[in-house]
């Protein structure tokens, strides 16, 4: 199974808009013009960060893109990997590693392009 990181890392917060202001107030982030997502997006010059609506406070989320979710989701379960919340393709899909780090597991046609 090949994973690749992508530049996407997602904040699961319990109060979105409450996150946004802290993060636009204290740290200066900015949500670009032309953002199309339904969540809170900012934009750094290495990284996009969402702010994402959740029960609780996971903090960050780190993103992995791969060829094929279902290959990917068994490949993860079978090496210790358990479930926070998956709602298949094109959605939020988080597993957490046997150390506590949670990861967002995007499906993207050709699995690697637009890391």
């Amino acid at each position: 199974m090949k994973y690749k990181v992508s530049k996407n890392i997602g904040f699961q917060v319990h109060n979105v808009e409450e996150a946004r202001s802290f993060y636009e107030r204290i740290l200066g982030f900015q949500e670009p013009s032309d953002s199309v997502v339904e969540e809170v997006e900012f934009r750094t010059d290495h990284n996009n960060i969402f702010l994402i609506d959740g029960e609780e406070n996971l903090g960050p989320v780190m993103e992995l893109i791969v060829e094929d979710l279902s290959e990917a989701k068994e490949h993860l379960i079978n090496n210790g990997f358990k479930i926070v919340r998956w709602e298949g393709k094109g959605k939020d899909c988080y597993v957490k590693d046997p150390y506590g780090m949670v990861f967002n597991v995007w499906e993207e046609k050709g699995g690697t392009e637009n890391v």
